[in-house]
């Protein structure tokens, strides 16, 4: 399986509502959100892990430990084009056109429960995502086919949902509701970690 898949997490945004980047935010005492997403995309068997970021998290991460050696770190300097182009410039920093993971850093939940289900059915379309009591989340599952084709293009002003819907898509049901989240206010962290961001 190590061959056959990869992972992309998209965290170039500039977290306006949340005024600080989400890829960094404190999960654990000893992980960010970011670290905590490659965390698990490598212990369920990921070759390769690809962080997206901007300028104000590289600063960051050259001046703190992050501990990001084994994640390719990707500059995006750009992040006004949107989730399309910094996919795009995340798969053309892996070295074989694998299945993809793509998660947000919004959403650092993943676990191998879901991460398994999503493999077992990425033979049934182009693009994999869970869904909860009806609701689509994250991370979805992309096939060696989207990846050729988002790396062959020229134009980045797409939005990434209207490009998927060029695919066959499959959704499978998960018994997590997590897969639903994302933390974009400090309301919502402090919701789901019940402590005060400094």
């Amino acid at each position: 399986m190590k061959e056959n898949f990869s992972a992309v997490i998209l965290g170039a945004g500039l977290s306006g509502r949340m005024g600080q980047p989400k890829a960094l935010l404190p999960f654990d005492d000893g992980r960010c959100f970011a670290r905590k997403l490659a965390d698990e995309f490598y212990h369920f068997g990921c070759k390769q892990v690809v962080l997206v970021t901007n300028d104000i998290v590289l600063k960051q991460i050259s001046s703190v430990n992050y501990r990001f050696d084994d994640i390719v770190l990707v500059y995006n300097p750009n992040p006004g084009l949107g989730r399309f182009y910094s996919l795009y410039l995340a798969l053309t920093n892996l070295t074989e056109p694998n299945h993809v993971f793509i998660a947000n850093t919004d959403n650092p939940f993943i676990g191998s429960d879901v991460l398994r289900l999503l493999r077992e059915h990425s033979k049934q379309a182009d693009y994999i995502c869970p869904t909860y009591q009806g609701k689509g989340g994250h991370p979805i599952l992309v096939s060696p086919n989207i990846v050729n084709a988002v790396k062959s293009e020229t134009s980045f002003h797409y939005n990434l949902k209207d490009y998927l819907n060029r695919f066959s898509k499959a959704c499978v049901n998960v018994d997590n509701e997590l897969v639903l989240v994302n933390i974009n206010t400090f309301e919502d962290y402090y919701h789901f970690f019940n402590r005060r961001l400094s």
